[in-house]
C-alpha cells in the first residue's frame, strides 16, 4: 500500500467513525440532531471526500480550492447566529 492509499483509508475511517460517534453521542445523551450537528456532519463527510477525490486526481487543484473555500465559508457563516445577543 502506498502513502496515498493510507491517507484515503484514514479519510474513510474518519468519515465512518465520526458518523457513528456522533449518533452514539446523540443516543447516549438523549439529544436530537440540531443545526450544529448537521454542520459538523457535513464537514465530517465532505472534507475527507474532497481529499480522496483530489488524491485520485478526479478534481483539479482549482476545484479543490473552491470547495475548501466554500466549506470554510459555510462553517464560519453561522458563528454568531446561534449565540445570544448581549446588547438586547
Amino acid at each position: 500500500m502506498s502513502g496515498k492509499d493510507w491517507i484515503e483509508l484514514a479519510a474513510a475511517v474518519i468519515m465512518i467513525g465520526g458518523l457513528i460517534g456522533v449518533f452514539v453521542n446523540r443516543w447516549q445523551t438523549k439529544k436530537g440532531i440540531g443545526v450544529r450537528i448537521i454542520q459538523f456532519l457535513a464537514v465530517l463527510l465532505v472534507v475527507p471526500a474532497v481529499l480522496v477525490l483530489a488524491l485520485e486526481r478526479l478534481l483539479t487543484s482549482e476545484t479543490v480550492g473552491t470547495l475548501l473555500g466554500a466549506i470554510v465559508g459555510y462553517i464560519l457563516s453561522g458563528i454568531g447566529k446561534d449565540e445570544g445577543n448581549p446588547s438586547s
